[in-house]
């Protein structure tokens, strides 16, 4: 797994959506390290959390009627059945799930999210 961790420059303004994406790199780090008994488990919380943040985040764009909704959440839901179809104890395909998820994560928040906070600043939300 590429190595990330939280810096102020990845700060959206949202506290909200820093807050999350704080403890998301954080889980994914802690869960990279894990040994793989406790990488099923860990996993599968990783995924719930996403799957929370995800739909937080869709919450918002629909309070402020998001232009850009359908596509937020197509990548949502991309990464989300990416995720799903890792099965408890293949720990190879979780492990290689995790690697991949750094490089998506911040291709993410730079675009995908970036644009999301200014849209929530505009709309004071």
């Amino acid at each position: 797994m590429e190595h990330m961790e939280w810096s102020p420059e990845m700060a959206l303004g949202i506290e909200s959506l820093d807050q999350a994406h704080q403890a998301l790199l954080a889980q994914m780090l802690h869960l990279a390290q894990a040994n793989d008994d406790a990488l099923d488990d860990g996993f599968a919380l990783l995924v719930k959390h996403l799957e929370r943040d995800f739909r937080e985040e869709e919450d918002l764009m629909e309070t402020i009627a998001y232009p850009a909704i359908q596509s937020h959440r197509e990548q949502h839901a991309r990464v989300l059945g990416a995720l799903h179809v890792v099965v408890p104890g293949d720990h190879a395909a979780a492990r290689e799930a995790l690697g991949l998820l750094p490089l998506w994560f911040q291709v993410h928040l730079s675009t995908q999210d970036a644009a999301l906070a200014m849209a929530l600043n505009l709309a004071d939300a």
